[in-house]
């Protein structure tokens, strides 16, 4: 298992009337999170791994919205990966406001594909070398 937090302070523009977060722009944290996750473990940023040939587009997502986020509050969005990844990765999230209280929980399920062929393969070596380690502690 593979757990990295990643900070995200809330700005304006993300907020509805009221104060709070418009539910669309937790997706847009979670990837924020996802991104620095997968390069902390791995080493190897998206960039790099495109220019390996290989694509991790969202299959699925999911969320659970318990307490409102506001404008300026620093969130916490703790990433999970409880599994080695295959054709498959799921990454887990938590996220915590200020206060650390937990206010949102989510998942997203990526496929590793074939930037050429658009089909599911398996992540590239250089990406699992480092991700290993992580699993086999």
């Amino acid at each position: 298992m593979f757990t990295y937090e990643t900070k995200v302070r809330v700005r304006y523009a993300e907020t509805d009337q009221m104060g709070v977060v418009h539910h669309g722009n937790y997706a847009q944290y979670y990837e924020i999170a996802r991104t620095e996750c997968f390069e902390a473990c791995s080493g190897m940023s998206y960039e790099a791994m495109e220019d390996e040939g290989v694509m991790l587009p969202i299959l699925e997502m999911t969320s659970k919205f318990l307490k409102p986020a506001r404008y300026n509050q620093v969130l916490t969005v703790k990433s999970i990966v409880k599994t080695l990844p295959t054709v498959r990765i799921k990454v887990d999230y938590e996220v915590y406001n200020e206060s650390n209280e937990l206010i949102n929980v989510a998942s997203t399920t990526l496929v590793f594909v074939d930037k050429a062929t658009r089909k599911p393969c398996h992540p590239p070596e250089s990406f699992m070398k480092n991700v290993r380690t992580f699993f086999n502690k």
